[in-house]
């Protein structure tokens, strides 16, 4: 059996180590100066080279012959340690001897000194299994150990370990490998094959191990083991079960049009290819991640392979960089998700839903950075241009032709209606025109109840003593889109429950200037507006842009407001009428060509809903006609 390429390959001398060398410097430094601990900690992400020097160390402290702290490895002690043919050296796994019982065994063989080395070392791996009780059990020969003993525990999870075991030892992290430290020993490891494989290819595997060797050489093995002298990148995405580029494109070319149907679409096709959802998702990160980082530097060099780099190019045209990163967010959100649900395949297909109906931002943010960064001059400017380029869209032919009906229909000439031919002696004759400058129009208010004028003077007397008081206590209207965030803030304030109440009874309110009061049909839902009165007037100060006061009231006093608005309608109304009495008068006196009886006027006045026309037929009987 063939061993593995991580472990023909593992390192044996500290000089071999890659990506380590602040750990490395200082354990080389100890063996040189022979001034080792008695206990060490080794942390960090798996596959780092945790345990590759522990077992290093264990070599360097038993070489009868160190060279600049590394083993010498022709030594009789390196040899026998590389052979595993001593018993001195004892690797244990903690996720199977973790118990109390397996760590009183440990103890009671510590004590006997070494067969043949200088030290005898207890390499403890997946220390973080090992339970409390066991840990305690430990605590008393980690403390006093016998000189010839050194324990090196090694795990992944050091927030577990103990801190009476952490205070008692020399803790060391080891950090994630560089990619370039990973691609260096690739590299090595292909030359010495004499196998090719494609940069685009070699940096798939790199992003695949996540900064660990040892999973790095695993799937190279994996690879290389298809038995072929070059790799390319669509090979080794085939061996590997990675999504092709090409089909990534078509998926993220959809999210990008906002196209559901079709990116749905894809997702189905790729699982029929049986591409499991996890390599859908770790592609498409990739592949954003790709094009966020060609977004941001512009730099064809860091893509090797190009035609994949001119898919990228074009994507990274066809987004903004603040939408790109919403994206991003999202697939690393689900993809957190994918490791604890049951049912993957709703994960990713939410997760297209949420891709394709995120909101660009670009626009809303893009103008308002431009308007903050204009000044007073510039808004004016702008408003202008906007004002003209609103009037330039309005049709103003048919406002021409309602000036010229107008034109034509002020103007009324008085002739003999019995004989028709007189109509064209009148226009070249001396004819009587009305003042065209006399307003005779017709402003009727068909929602306001008809007026009793025989009750005018009566209403006229009452609203005069309280049309000042209705006419300063008149409400504001607010914008509708004012009112639903001033409802919406009432709501978010002092219950949920208030919005039903709203749906039904609809958002009465009253705002005066330093006063804003809300009226309720129902007084049961005013005891949770009550209890927030203070804050919800907070509120209200910075929507409205004003100092106001918020009470809460009965709605019985929001009708009696609208009726006082009512009132000053029909005064308004009674006004009119008066005006229109007036006009006809008027042109009573200029007519001195018709002997017209005044009570056909006062007549004209106690008749209801009759227009204009009517009422100068009735004045000039058959001698009008309009024209």
């Amino acid at each position: 059996m063939a061993k593995a390429l991580y472990r023909q390959y593992r390192p044996k001398t500290f000089d071999q180590v890659l990506g380590q060398d602040r750990v490395v410097n200082v354990l080389k430094n100890q063996v040189k100066n022979n001034n080792f601990s008695h206990a060490y900690i080794f942390a960090g992400e798996r596959g780092c080279g945790k345990t590759t020097c522990a077992k290093i160390f264990a070599k360097a402290i038993n070489c009868l012959h160190p060279i600049d702290g590394s083993p010498c490895l022709e030594c009789e002690n390196c040899k026998a340690i590389d052979d595993e043919s001593t018993i001195d050296i004892i690797e244990m796994d903690a996720a199977s001897n973790r118990r109390i019982d397996d760590i009183r065994n440990l103890k009671d063989n510590v004590i006997y000194p070494p067969n043949k080395l200088k030290y005898k070392v207890y390499i403890i791996d997946e220390a973080h299994m090992i339970t409390r009780e066991a840990f305690n059990a430990l605590l008393k020969i980690m403390e006093e150990p016998p000189s010839h003993l050194v324990f090196i525990l090694a795990t992944t999870e050091i927030d577990k370990i103990p801190n009476t075991i952490l205070s008692r030892a020399q803790n060391f992290e080891f950090n994630k490998i560089e990619k370039s430290k990973i691609k260096e020993q690739i590299s090595l490891i292909l030359k010495d094959k004499d196998i090719e494989i494609e940069n685009e290819a070699l940096d798939l595997i790199i992003r695949k191990a996540k900064g660990a060797m040892r999973d790095a050489l695993s799937i190279l093995d994996q690879v290389i083991s298809y038995d072929t002298k070059t790799y390319k990148l669509a090979d080794v995405e085939n061996l590997l079960g990675v999504v092709d580029f090409y089909d990534i494109d078509k998926l993220t070319n959809s999210i990008f049009s906002f196209n559901q149907k079709q990116a749905l679409s894809y997702i189905f096709s790729l699982r029929e290819n049986n591409k499991s959802n996890k390599d859908i998702i770790d592609s498409l990160i990739n592949y954003f991640r790709d094009i966020m980082v060609y977004k941001m530097s512009e730099d064809p060099d860091l893509f090797d392979n190009k035609e994949r780099f001119e898919f990228i190019k074009k994507r990274a045209g066809e987004i903004e960089i603040d939408r790109l990163l919403d994206l991003l967010d999202i697939l690393n959100e689900y993809s957190s998700k994918l490791k604890s649900s049951d049912n993957t395949d709703l994960i990713v297909e939410l997760m297209t839903i949420r891709l394709i109906s995120s909101k660009d931002v670009k626009s809303l943010d893009s103008r308002i950075r431009a308007l903050e960064a204009n000044n007073e001059k510039d808004l004016i400017d702008l408003i202008n241009r906007l004002v003209d380029d609103k009037i330039s869209k309005l049709d103003l032919s048919k406002y021409e032709n309602i000036d010229r009906n107008k034109s034509s229909d002020g103007s009324y000439q008085v002739i003999n209606n019995n004989d028709i031919s007189e109509i064209m002696e009148a226009r070249s004759s001396n004819t009587e025109v009305i003042d065209e400058n006399i307003d005779i129009s017709d402003e009727e208010d068909n929602d306001l109840p008809p007026i009793d004028k025989a009750d005018d003077s009566n209403t006229k007397v009452n609203l005069d003593e309280s049309i000042d008081k209705l006419e300063e206590n008149r409400s504001i209207n607010i914008p509708t889109k004012m009112a639903d965030d001033i409802r919406d803030m009432i709501i978010n304030t002092a219950g949920r429950m208030l919005k039903p109440m709203f749906e039904k009874d609809g958002f009465n309110y009253t705002y005066r200037p330093g006063e804003f009061i809300l009226y309720l049909k129902d007084e049961f839902y005013g005891i949770f507006i009550q209890t927030k009165t203070d804050d919800i007037g907070k509120e209200l100060n910075d929507i409205l842009d004003d100092e106001v006061s918020f009470s809460v009231d009965n709605y019985s006093k929001f009708t009696e407001n609208k009726d006082g608005s009512l009132d000053i309608k029909k005064y308004e109304k009674l006004e009119k009428e008066e005006k229109k009495t007036k006009k006809l008068e008027k042109l009573d006196e200029n007519d001195k060509t018709d002997n017209i009886d005044e009570s056909l006027v006062k007549e004209e006045d106690t008749k209801k809903n009759q227009s204009n026309l009517d009422r100068l037929k009735e004045i000039f009987k058959e001698e009008l006609i309009v024209k």
